[in-house]
């Protein structure tokens, strides 16, 4: 941090930040390669959480490096960029507990930010969680089709019901959807098995019969 200023006229506390020259061997290192200095970025900010009930922005105009091994040039991550390039990792925290008890729109109106922003970053954030899920536990599954509006426009919503959680949704219903399910479900570590609804399907997870009532789930 080379300076902190005060904006009278935004009411909003900036923190100026420039890298060292301790930044370069530990890229070197990170990359596995030798990394140079080639050149900065225009200055970019990120929000970050408030300060004094003011608003606070990080700015910094950042390196970009160039591998001397295969001449790659890349924009250096500042350890404080959350996932959605325009807050801070600690105000990402701070937004989504606040979306976690209340509408986005809400929390956005809380924290002085659009729609847009809050919704790129819980993108972002739900794009990383469902990368790394892992449902190799996953035995029952309960599904769910929702007329989304007039019209018979479906959207079919998949649950773990051991675990109470949503696992998957997709817009449609029947075979197909069941089908866009198996592969999630391979894709995330599981088995599709060749069981649905206490009848045998081959092969892999399909749909079982006419669901009777009390029967809601599926076995995978």
């Amino acid at each position: 941090m080379v300076r902190t200023e005060f904006e009278q006229k935004e009411q909003t506390f900036v923190i100026c930040v420039e890298e060292t020259d301790r930044l370069w061997p530990e890229e070197s290192q990170r990359c596995g390669q030798e990394v140079i200095c080639y050149d900065h970025v225009e200055p970019m900010q990120w929000r970050h959480l408030n300060v004094f009930n003011k608003e606070c922005v990080i700015v910094s105009a950042l390196p970009r490096g160039k591998r001397k091994g295969d001449g790659a040039i890349y924009r250096v991550t500042p350890p404080w960029e959350g996932r959605s390039k325009h807050f801070t990792k600690e105000f990402e925290a701070f937004a989504l507990t606040l979306a976690r008890e209340m509408p986005v729109k809400k929390a956005g109106e809380i924290l002085g930010e659009t729609d847009q922003r809050m919704w790129r970053m819980l993108h972002a954030h739900v794009a990383a969680a469902r990368e790394r899920a892992d449902w190799s536990e996953v035995v029952w599954v309960g599904a769910d089709e929702m007329n989304r509006r007039k019209g018979h426009n479906y959207v079919t919503v998949f649950a773990d019901l051991v675990e109470k959680r949503v696992l998957f949704g997709v817009e449609g219903k029947g075979a197909e959807v069941w089908a866009s399910f198996a592969g999630e479900l391979q894709g995330h570590n599981g088995n599709p098995g060749d069981h649905a609804g206490g009848h045998r399907h081959e092969p892999g997870l399909h749909p079982g019969r006419e669901r009777q009532p009390g029967q809601r789930g599926h076995r995978v």
